[in-house]
């Protein structure tokens, strides 16, 4: 028996498909099995697949007669022999370790899965990496320890792909987990994550970058703006596997309903005017606005204002009427949009720039900008001492103690801190910083940095 079986699951991915299939045949785990399922790719993806499995007997190729992301994974799960079970979609790469030291970790602690952190990109000539952190906040002290996850309800929030972990198959097929088989490959995966969530005795998340994530990939379903429909779907997958669990626990249930409510609008958000509604878009928002009403209201008021809720919007208005709770959406979404580019604009008037701020906000903010053809980044500063000297997407983290000598009237210094501003804002006035050049950073989060094209606005 294999150590790891690895799902592959692919559709005329031939720009990708070989940095894909490199990264797993070189893993450093030699015992593992390679399972593409191919739903009919019709570029040459498939020849190539057959190259590789002519060479490499650990491939085993198998062929899908539905265009479906979630059956072609279903189908890989049931033929994998593998003791865990491991995922990658076609247009992504792991690196060369990932695989050992992921099954290293699950033997070790008697895990049923673990997932990790791993890196967003995007090509610009070069790539651009941001690290995405699923633990954030108090949630930190939970890495590399073995827990059960519903312990921690709030996590799910941010932990949202499946291809970043492996899974034991045994603990899988206890549970019958499997993917929904809605056509396409949009979001199916947020239902597996859930299910592992749920279930899962013990499990594990570690601070690694082993994953490599493309965000530059126009076909992906991040960009279909039809994924309204896979959002519906999936949002009524979870919610009937919730039913079969008998999950009651109205803190659990208010973590899951808010990841769908957030995925829901922000493809709502993006579709063109009422008159354009397609049939199937049409009844997929009668039927999120059907489930809300049935769900919301069993929510006690408690569970749904927890860390990570969206306070500036009462998901009750969803139950009175949907375009108002969307013309508020998109009035703040604007302004935050303005917000950025006003924020870039200014940015751009420097030809040097220090990022107060080696965290999630500086990272994702140093991603934006060079995203944009920004390049003046020139440092990060940070006030925790541990963090000098090591590197930040790779720029240096220095001491705020040098950043005096880089106050040449042409260097903006931006505080990206999600508190402390003002007290940040003072230290930079006392080493006799100009306070016109210093600015305070529009907060983005990890996922839009890598999309948001602000540069022509």
């Amino acid at each position: 028996m294999a150590k790891i079986s690895v799902v592959i699951p692919v559709l005329n991915g031939v720009e990708y498909i070989r940095e894909c299939m490199d990264s797993i045949v070189g893993q450093t785990l030699a015992d593992i099995e390679i399972i593409p399922v191919d739903a009919g790719s019709t570029d040459g993806t498939a020849e190539i697949l057959e190259e590789y499995a002519s060479k490499d007997n650990r491939i085993k190729i198998l062929y899908s007669d539905k265009k479906s992301m979630g059956y072609q994974y279903n189908i890989g799960i049931a033929a994998a022999k593998g003791e865990y079970i491991g995922f990658c979609e076609s247009d992504d790469y792991v690196s060369r370790t990932m695989y050992e030291r992921f099954y290293r970790i699950a033997r070790d602690n008697g895990l049923d899965y673990v997932r990790s952190d791993f890196d967003m990109f995007i090509d610009k000539g070069e790539r651009i990496f941001l690290n995405y952190h699923i633990l954030a906040g108090s949630r930190t002290s939970l890495y590399e320890k073995a827990f059960k996850p519903t312990d921690y309800p709030d996590i799910i929030y941010r932990d949202v792909n499946m291809w970043n972990g492996i899974y034991r198959r045994s603990f899988l097929q206890k549970h019958e987990i499997r993917l929904n088989e809605t056509p396409g490959a949009a979001f199916q995966d947020t239902g597996f994550v859930m299910q592992t969530f749920l279930t899962a005795e013990r499990a594990m998340y570690v601070p690694e970058d082993a994953n490599k994530y493309r965000r530059d990939n126009l076909g992906s379903s991040v960009y279909n703006l039809k994924g309204v429909v896979n959002v519906v779907q999936e949002a009524e997958f979870s919610e009937k596997y919730l039913s079969r669990l008998k999950i009651t626990d109205g803190y659990v249930r208010a973590v899951i309903f808010h990841r769908f409510c957030s995925l829901f609008f922000g493809f709502y958000g993006k579709l063109p005017g009422k008159e354009q509604f397609t049939n199937d878009v049409k009844n997929a928002i009668d039927r999120f606005v059907s489930l809300v009403k049935r769900v919301y209201p069993r929510l006690p008021y408690y569970a749904v204002t927890f860390e990570g809720m969206d306070h500036s919007l009462s998901l009750s208005a969803l139950l009175k009427d949907l375009d108002e709770f969307d013309a508020l959406r998109r009035q703040i979404e604007e302004i935050e949009k303005r917000c950025l580019t006003h924020f870039y604009q200014h940015t751009i008037s420097y030809s040097r720039a220090v990022i107060f701020g080696a965290g999630e906000i500086g990272a994702s903010l140093y991603a934006l900008l060079r995203k944009n053809d920004y390049e003046g980044v020139v440092c990060f500063a940070d006030n925790a001492r541990q963090k000098w000297g090591q590197h930040l997407m790779d720029i240096e983290i220095v001491s705020p103690d040098t950043l005096a000598e880089l106050d040449d009237g042409d260097t903006v210094f931006i505080i990206a801190m999600a508190s402390h501003n003002e007290t940040i804002k003072e230290q930079l006035l006392a080493m006799n910083i100009k306070k016109e050049n210093i600015a305070r950073a529009a907060v983005v989060i990890p996922h839009l940095a890598m999309e948001l094209d602000i540069k022509n606005e």
